[in-house]
């Protein structure tokens, strides 16, 4: 009789080795973040080695791991800090969306996401592309709460009477996220074109054009 098989143990969330109490010490933080951000911005996950962020931060390396056990801790924590400023950038752009019009209410959408995706647009490539290989639970956070704050919007419009916000939302953001992404990697400027936002705009209002209803 063959033997059971144990599931897999999920990865936990890499922490950072001891806390900074110290002015001296969270400096020294600071400059193995910024350093390691600078790394990413210009020349991409692969380069971004402890020992790369280490020279760059004018540290050894015996010190970077006094404050994270490995690379994954702190590109976990740059990662955390980013998303935390896309969030402000996209609560800010998306407040009053609920009192306006259907067309205005979408055009601000496609503009929030847009604003949130140009905060730090190269570094947020090369941390897309870090979490492709690790497991982000501050990204997968914020693109799951977006992706719920849509569909919470779209159920409160009983206009539209749709059979599955949830689902609709969820849909609209993940697409509407790559095409912002891929175009800050291919084409930055296209984004500044008023009618790539109107395309956008256009192409969410076709999808709930075109949406199931309930009767």
């Amino acid at each position: 009789m063959p033997t059971p098989t144990r599931p897999k143990a999920h990865k936990k969330r890499p922490q950072p080795r001891r806390s900074p109490i110290q002015g001296r010490a969270q400096a020294t933080v600071e400059a193995i973040l910024k350093a390691a951000a600078q790394i990413l911005e210009r020349h991409g996950a692969e380069a971004a080695t402890t020992n790369a962020i280490a020279e760059r931060a004018g540290v050894s390396i015996g010190s970077l791991y006094q404050y994270f056990t490995d690379r994954d801790a702190l590109i976990d924590e740059l990662v955390r800090r980013h998303i935390a400023v896309m969030s402000s950038v996209l609560g800010e752009a998306l407040a009053g969306i609920r009192d306006r019009p259907l067309p205005g209410a979408v055009a601000q959408l496609v503009a929030a996401i847009v604003a949130a995706h140009r905060v730090a647009p190269r570094l947020h490539q090369a941390l897309h592309q870090c979490a492709a290989r690790q497991a982000s639970a501050s990204i997968d956070h914020f693109e799951t709460e977006l992706e719920l704050r849509v569909g919470e919007a779209l159920r409160a419009r009983s206009e539209l009477r749709l059979a599955a916000p949830e689902l609709l939302g969820a849909a609209l953001v993940q697409a509407l996220g790559g095409l912002v992404r891929t175009t800050l990697r291919r084409d930055p400027e296209r984004l500044d074109d008023p009618a790539m936002a109107a395309a956008m705009t256009g192409m969410i209002l076709g999808a709930l054009d075109h949406a199931p209803r309930h009767p």
